[in-house]
């Protein structure tokens, strides 16, 4: 009966060994998803605060470059995020016109502002029918007051 349970020493061990590549695997694939969920809450938060920062009043719909630095701001605890920015005006039946000259059925055409941006995330690991790069893009519209 002795030999017996000395011949089961060290099997936990050895499975220990086998498993353990696989259990590093899996939380590296949950560690690289929740980095993805991540960015996307973080990218889309950006678009949101630019273009929240343009419709504000007509003087700041114009300002692409501060409408471009609010999003950036907002995405400071992510590297390479871009951000762009415009203004246009549209008729309600869907029509860009000139915001200067245009008018919508006699009246001036409402003022829009769109932010777009966008970030490329890269995995930890390379797996297997994955793509190691993914290409984040979240697009924020706004009337102006």
């Amino acid at each position: 009966m002795r030999k017996n349970l000395k011949s089961d020493r060290g099997n936990a061990t050895v499975e220990f060994a086998l498993l353990l590549p696989l259990m590093l695997l899996l939380v590296l694939g949950v560690v690289d998803f929740a980095r993805l969920f991540y960015a996307a809450i973080t990218v889309a938060s950006a678009a949101r605060a630019g273009v929240q920062y343009g419709a504000q009043d007509p003087i700041k719909a114009n300002d692409t470059a501060g409408m471009q630095t609010a999003a950036s701001n907002d995405a400071t605890d992510i590297t390479g995020v871009t951000a762009t920015a415009q203004s246009y005006c549209e008729c309600s039946n869907g029509t860009r016109v000139d915001c200067i000259t245009g008018t919508c059925s006699g009246a001036r055409p409402p003022v829009y502002v769109q932010v777009t941006v966008q970030k490329t995330f890269t995995t930890l690991v390379d797996y297997p029918g994955i793509p190691h790069n993914t290409a984040l893009s979240r697009t924020a519209i706004m009337r102006v007051q």
